[in-house]
């Protein structure tokens, strides 16, 4: 699990793949992955709406 800041209006794209070299946040590793496996991996878009602290973790990530 990590915990990340989200700020007021700003958009994010969390990995969803558990590909990307910048977890939790998405670096489009998935795009050539896709390309070569047929899959159909994207990022989850969020734009906060206040600032605000989260815990987020997803059963992709190996992160410690």
């Amino acid at each position: 699990m990590k915990k990340i800041k989200l700020h007021k209006g700003k958009k994010y794209s969390i990995c969803a793949c558990g590909l990307s070299k910048l977890l939790p946040f998405c670096d489009n590793e998935h795009r050539e992955y896709n390309k070569k496996h047929g899959t159909n991996y994207k990022s989850v878009k969020i734009i906060a709406g206040e600032t605000v602290s989260i815990d987020i973790n997803s059963s992709t990530w190996n992160i410690t």
